[in-house]
């Protein structure tokens, strides 16, 4: 009992407490941004989840992410429920984080460690979003943690345990894969097992990974898909279209995210800790580094192009494991004034990012490839949002209303849509749904994005006879249009 209270309770304690700073920085005004297209995809799978159809459309790789949004039911409020799903996998990724720290570095590099990531603009962000990259992230540092552990005890239950971790962190997103490297590198590496030990263990984690995959595998082939090939495109040098930036490229990218999106104080902390980590207990440090950099040096060199969401399935271990040895290198074994002064800095540098979040998201100061993803471009909500939930009082009732636009966002903005006014999913520009349309009814109802780029350009069909009914701007420069359409005169 006295073990208890002078030595677990305040690691308990400490541990509490931050996960609850974690949740509720997150929580507030958590569907204030508009849904991403993407987002809308993750909610589309999910409902279809509850259609008896778990395995709808998981060729990009991202195979079970949906299922913690259909459990918590997202139809009532999709935008809310999409994303605290993410919150709940991010948040066991943040425990499993303290944990891993506090056991190898210290209690205070831990508490240390622990609240940089909570303050990290770029993890606040991506955690704050129905995204799968932050949680395959979260999974993987529970693997690193699960295989530390397996590394040390050299038990099946544990080789067991870091498989199921490591095999939902790839079923999550298959960004998450690169750490099936870094497992093996710790086990093989850290372990003081017999090599023959050490090899057995690998070989149980991986039967548990590729037993996770036993179903989605065979559903795909069952129904004559081809095996992931989305994903897979995306490390390859041909395949789906879009650019193409290479290593340089993306290593390019992930410095200035760093920068632009965490500045300066975070960019050091991470640089710092790279160095503490590598010179931590030779050669165990560089062991540790090497395992949390190859998920991002694997994106960077074999990606054809990382998207600025990619690197929050890397950057998680990477950061945590950085700032403990940086903390650790200090030698302080307890958490002191100094300690609370870094978390201070780090609390006055993302506040107000965290309030922008909050209180008006299209003023975060955002990376700006990020900012055109998010607010100002198509695959941002700005307008879609405003004009769905617009439809009662802009279309009268029991008319249709066609969306002209990508038929991934249309389904996105139908997640707003109250009252049963759900427009109607076409491949842009939609010509032809509107011909059928317009001859059972006299007058229709066309919602367009990005026209004439995505949206119907109505000079290229002279057949119909479109009038603004309303505009609805986004933050960029482009706008969302609602247009009644009847058939022209002529």
């Amino acid at each position: 009992m006295h073990r208890f209270d002078s030595v677990k309770l305040p690691n308990l304690l400490a541990a509490v407490t931050l996960l609850l700073i974690f949740w509720f920085t997150r929580l507030p005004a958590l569907d204030a941004l508009p849904l991403h297209n993407d987002e809308g995809l993750h909610l589309t799978r999910a409902v279809q989840v509850w259609n008896g159809k778990p395995f709808w459309e998981i060729r990009d790789g991202k195979i079970i992410n949906h299922w913690v949004i259909a459990a918590l039911y997202p139809q009532p409020t999709p935008a809310f429920i999409g994303r605290i799903a993410t919150l709940f996998v991010t948040l066991i990724g943040a425990a499993a984080g303290y944990a891993l720290v506090r056991r190898e570095f210290g209690r205070a590099p831990a508490i240390t460690a622990a609240a940089v990531w909570i303050f990290t603009p770029y993890l606040f962000f991506y955690e704050r979003l129905a995204f799968s990259d932050a949680e395959a992230g979260a999974l993987a540092v529970a693997a690193a943690l699960s295989a530390l552990r397996l590394a040390r005890t050299a038990a099946i239950r544990d080789a067991l345990l870091t498989g199921l971790m490591l095999g939902l962190a790839i079923l999550f997103k298959f960004t998450a894969a690169p750490y099936a490297l870094s497992v093996a590198l710790i086990v093989l590496l850290l372990s003081r097992a017999p090599l023959r030990r050490r090899v057995i263990l690998l070989g149980v984690s991986a039967g548990v990974v590729a037993a996770l995959f036993i179903v989605p595998v065979a559903y795909l082939l069952l129904r004559g898909s081809s095996l992931f090939d989305i994903a897979l495109g995306w490390i390859s040098s041909g395949g789906s279209s879009g650019a193409q930036l290479g290593a340089v490229g993306n290593a390019a990218r992930f410095v200035t995210l760093l920068w632009e999106f965490d500045g300066a104080v975070w960019l050091a902390l991470i640089t710092g800790g790279v160095v503490a980590l590598a010179l931590y207990r030779p050669p165990r440090g560089l062991i540790l580094l090497a395992a949390a950099l190859i998920p991002a040096a694997l994106m960077i060199v074999l990606a054809r192009e990382v998207l600025p969401r990619h690197f929050a399935a890397a950057l998680p271990l990477l950061i945590i494991l950085s700032v403990g040895a940086l903390h650790a290198r200090a030698r302080r074994a307890s958490f002191g004034v100094m300690d609370a002064m870094v978390i201070g800095v780090l609390l006055l540098s993302t506040i107000g990012f965290m309030r922008a979040a909050v209180v008006d998201p299209s003023s975060m100061p955002l990376p700006e490839s990020v900012r055109a993803e998010h607010i100002t471009e198509h695959s941002a909500g700005y307008g879609l949002r405003e004009a769905v939930l617009a439809f009662p009082q802009t279309v009268p009732m029991d008319v249709p209303i066609v969306g002209s636009m990508f038929p991934d966002g249309c389904r996105r903005a139908n997640f707003y849509a109250v009252d049963g006014r759900e427009m109607i999913c076409t491949d842009a520009p939609g010509a032809d749904q509107m011909r059928e349309l317009l001859n059972s009814h006299d007058v229709i109802y066309v919602l367009t994005d990005t026209a004439p780029l995505i949206g119907i350009d109505w000079a290229a069909y002279p057949e119909f006879h479109a009038e603004q009914a309303a505009v609805y701007p986004r933050p960029g420069v482009t706008d969302v249009i609602l247009w009644r359409v009847t058939r022209s005169a002529s």
